[in-house]
């Protein structure tokens, strides 16, 4: 197993997950971070593939930004494995995505806006606990932690549920929360944002609402950006940010 010690960057960040409680229904902690390649909060959040031991927080890097963890039996599943499975619909497709740009995995943070896991064996539709603006706001103010100790200098957004718990937080992307799904994000010219200011964290940087990765086959072809449509579209908007950014994370 590698090396993952406790004064690790992000084990004192997930000592703070604590924050969020209480969890509503539906929702519970997790138990213990997985020390390989993993999500945070469900594990490390960092690339561990290549490293003999877990490598430090890509300060100034890129935050890969997903909705939820996993279920109760996902995240049991992934413990014992010591990661998460690569060859899962989410991973293979987002890695593809990065190869693509190309962004490097070493210098991403993979995270997700809320924190717990769904408690059982669901892992589809929204999360429980988004429901509860109590706990919603807390992870809110968790996300902003999240920032304050990444900087990233770019955020990929995941999938349609994470633009809307964005876009409160920064005056830059009211419109995430104004325009309805991809398409409307689109139309109005948002699904790229130069420079977006989060003022409780003093940090910017800029973002892009992608698809998420576990649907991306069925879902891509609908995207558009310029003149261009589908998979192409995406990833121009990426490589646009990554310019924007002033970002070049290839090595």
């Amino acid at each position: 197993m590698k090396l993952f010690p406790n004064d690790h960057s992000s084990r004192r960040l997930w000592s703070q997950v604590r924050a969020v409680e209480p969890y509503p229904p539906g929702v519970c902690p997790v138990p213990e971070q997985i020390a390989g390649t993993s999500f945070f909060p469900g594990g490390t959040g960092l690339w561990c593939e290549t490293a003999p031991d877990v490598p430090p927080l890509p300060i100034g890097g890129v935050m890969i930004l997903g909705h939820d963890f996993h279920s109760l039996a996902g995240y049991e599943e992934s413990k014992r494995n010591i990661a998460e499975n690569l060859r899962s619909p989410t991973w293979r497709h987002l890695l593809t995505l990065l190869r693509a740009v190309p962004i490097s995995p070493e210098t991403c943070f993979f995270t997700n806006v809320y924190m717990g896991l769904r408690d059982g064996e669901a892992t589809t539709g929204r999360f429980p606990g988004s429901r509860d603006p109590a706990f919603v706001q807390r992870c809110q103010e968790f996300f902003i932690r999240q920032l304050q100790v990444q900087r990233p200098r770019l955020i990929l957004a995941l999938g349609a549920f994470v633009p809307p718990f964005l876009a409160p937080l920064s005056p830059e992307l009211s419109g995430w929360g104004e325009c309805s799904g991809f398409r409307g994000l689109d139309e109005a010219g948002l699904s790229t944002i130069a420079a977006a200011s989060f003022a409780q964290a003093d940090h910017g940087c800029a973002l892009v609402a992608l698809t998420h990765p576990c649907l991306r086959p069925a879902n891509v072809g609908r995207r558009s950006w310029q003149s261009l449509r589908g998979d192409a579209a995406e990833l121009q908007m990426v490589r646009h940010a990554l310019h924007l950014a002033g970002l070049d994370v290839t090595a």
